[in-house]
């Protein structure tokens, strides 16, 4: 069974935090190496959209991620300061001039390996929660 959260101040520099994290949670629970690629990718983009979009860049302000789960499901809840966002009204990517663009992928990226089954918002900020089927 997983439980672990982590919490980062200070921006993007705290992704090696993150990260090594992540392996550990993966290779304690012997997840595939494919696997865990997708997954590091997928919250990796998460993580990095919580600080520039959630937290406005402001190193002073947390990100909060929280692992819940076991070898056949894995819950993963990524907290910033913002005010939250509704994934249905992003473009998507693939359509029109989405390919030449140099952001606007993450939450592509993210629904490629997990499943969005949440966004909360309150006053402190907002908490997008993913579903991973581990393979």
């Amino acid at each position: 069974m997983i439980h672990t959260e982590i919490v980062l101040t200070g921006g993007y520099t705290e992704y090696h935090a993150l990260y090594d994290c992540i392996i550990s949670i993966a290779e304690s629970e012997g997840y595939r190496d494919a696997f865990i690629a997708d997954l590091q990718l997928s919250i990796k983009e998460a993580f990095v959209n919580a600080v520039k979009h959630g937290n406005r860049d402001q190193e002073d302000l947390t990100v909060t991620c929280s692992f819940e789960g076991a070898s056949d499901v894995l819950i993963v809840s990524i907290r910033d300061c913002g005010k939250g966002f509704n994934p249905d009204d992003l473009p998507i990517p693939t359509t029109s001039s989405g390919p030449v663009k140099q952001s606007g992928r993450g939450v592509y990226i993210i629904r490629s390996v997990a499943e969005i089954i949440g966004l909360a918002c309150d006053n402190d900020g907002s908490t997008l929660m993913l579903r991973y089927i581990p393979y």
